[in-house]
């Protein structure tokens, strides 16, 4: 066998070397992908394999996550050591790994411990193991723990059929439908505070909610009549727990503002798609010459708004009494300048045992509200962007050009000149008076006398309003008719309800017997007047 010259030999090892630094090199640059992000998509369904809707997915120990949509499904970019948590009310929480799979499809299973939960079921309460009817219960540490003025707002994407629709803007009731709209009469539910037929619950202070239970099927509206037939929200606020003495304080504050504005055309942009549309029609282009600004009315009207929310409250409970004193306050700076909310709650309620076999108690709620003095974005999104927003020399705001000024004003008109010029204080005190007796081992009456109040104060100034105007000869325009005008109403609500309920409970064998019967009677009073003057 004939030797190869050491020079090949050398070479051949060369080779192989460079082989081996290659695949190493190779290996270590596709370690740090192992590391990168994914996306995983997947649906969220329960057991009978429908979609869920606003399913909570956020990736373990981060606050990044997102909420699955109309049919359930998701997507997330995230690495594949993470650890995926799904979420919802009523259905037991799981946590799966990425590992190397794209596609991570869930089935959520009814969480059986809250099947022996007991929860309101119109006049009375029910283990909801034992229910038919489509009802969902949310508990109190899941709507006081949002930073949320509005109880509302709390539940938003976390209930299965309900949806949540807010405006963003300060102190404003959230949109509800229940089941889409299912009535000639709106979309609005039937709201029950403490027994008491509502139209809303704006007075409430989310940390003094215990429950809320949403009625959401006939079955479970049948009681009701028509006032149900766009669902019912029944709120249960919080009393004390016997053998208990606690004092609970509860703040916290954060900052909102839009990240996802509405992309506009800038200056440049609209100056050329405008002439163009001139073109298109025949017509000469606009002379620009003195329109040179180049504004962002989105990033004029908006701001990064502050929010607070401040509790606290007093419980105590023996054998014999029970006391429960809540006190909230809540602020709020909406997205537009100028725009704040501010609202005062208290909460009250007394229960004493006169025997084994009688109770009597009362229940309050009142608030003191500041609603906003709340302005458009349209006009921001309308308003050229060639316009400028002031004139320094005449320290007036500007008007649009000639092709807009007839049709809107400069966003600042509203959002500025008109700031704060509506101030309105509203008044809200509803209770109860109850008494609850047991007889004959099986039966009980209870009785309960209702009495809501509400009062709206509303007064607005309409200012003498100028602007800059280039082209008349002083450069100064009025706008309307140059007078100054205020217009003020006021209107009270009273609200008067009384309920008769006898409830028979028995159990024989493997059976659970309950019959109710009762009456109700209701008065709804409303005045208003109004006046104004230029």
């Amino acid at each position: 066998m004939k030797n190869k010259p050491l020079k090949s030999i050398l070479w051949d090892r060369i080779s192989g070397m460079k082989t081996m630094l290659l695949w190493a090199v190779s290996f270590l640059t596709l370690l740090p992908l192992h590391a990168q992000n994914k996306t995983v998509t997947g649906q969220v369904t329960d057991s009978f394999n429908d979609p869920l809707i606003g399913v909570s997915i956020v990736v373990q120990g981060t606050a990044t996550g997102t909420t699955t949509d109309l049919d359930g499904r998701y997507s997330l970019s995230v690495t594949p050591d993470a650890v995926l948590e799904f979420s919802y009310i009523g259905m037991v929480k799981q946590n799966i790994q990425v590992g190397t799979r794209n596609v991570i499809n869930v089935t959520m299973l009814d969480d059986s411990q809250m099947l022996a939960e007991t929860v309101v079921i119109g006049y009375g309460s029910a283990k909801k193991i034992d229910l038919t009817g489509s009802i969902t219960n949310i508990r109190a540490d899941e709507i006081a723990n949002r930073p949320a003025t509005n109880p509302l707002s709390s539940i938003q994407g976390k209930v299965a059929g309900v949806q949540v629709i807010n405006s963003g803007r300060a102190g404003s009731d959230p949109e509800i439908r229940i089941r889409g709209t299912n009535s000639i009469n709106g979309y609005k539910p039937l709201y029950i505070v403490d027994g008491l037929f509502n139209d809303n619950i704006n007075f409430l202070n989310p940390a003094d909610i215990e429950s809320m239970e949403i009625l959401k099927d006939p079955s479970s509206l049948a009681i009701f009549g028509v006032r149900g037939a766009n669902g019912v929200v029944i709120i249960t606020t919080k009393k004390a727990k016997e053998g208990q003495t606690l004092i609970h304080i509860n703040t916290s504050f954060g900052w909102k503002k839009v990240t996802d504005k509405i992309a506009m055309a800038n200056a440049a942009e609209f100056k050329e798609l405008y002439n163009e549309q001139l073109k298109n029609q025949g017509l000469d282009p606009f002379d620009f010459s003195s329109w040179t600004a180049d504004t962002d009315w989105q990033d004029e009207i908006f701001q990064t708004g502050f929010i607070t929310n401040n509790n606290i409250s007093v419980s105590g409970a023996s054998d014999k009494q029970s006391f429960y004193l809540g006190v909230g306050y809540s602020k709020e700076e909406g997205n537009i300048i100028h725009e704040k909310f501010s609202k005062v709650t208290l909460n009250a309620s007394n229960e004493y045992r006169l025997k084994e076999y009688l109770k009597i108690g009362f229940q309050f709620n009142g608030a003191r509200t500041l609603p906003t003095d709340a302005k458009e974005v349209l006009n921001a999104v309308r308003a050229t962007p060639v316009a400028p927003v002031y004139n320094e020399a005449y320290g007036l705001y500007s008007v649009l050009p000639p092709f807009q000024k007839a049709q809107i004003n400069n966003p600042m008109v509203d959002i500025a000149l008109k700031a704060n010029k509506v101030k309105a204080e509203n008044y809200r005190a509803s209770g109860n008076l109850y008494g609850d007796i047991r007889f004959l081992k099986d039966f009980n009456f209870r009785a309960t006398f209702s009495m809501d109040y509400d009062s709206h104060n509303n007064r607005a100034y309409t200012p003498f309003m100028q602007l800059y105007d280039a082209e008349v000869a002083d450069k100064v325009v009025t706008l309307g008719n140059g007078e100054t005008g205020v217009s003020q109403y006021k209107q009270n609500e009273i609200k008067v309800q009384s309920d008769y309920v006898l409830t028979y409970i028995n159990s024989f064998n493997d059976h659970n017997l309950t019959a109710t019967a009762g009456f109700t009677t209701y008065y709804n009073s409303l005045e208003r007047l109004d006046a104004a003057r230029t």
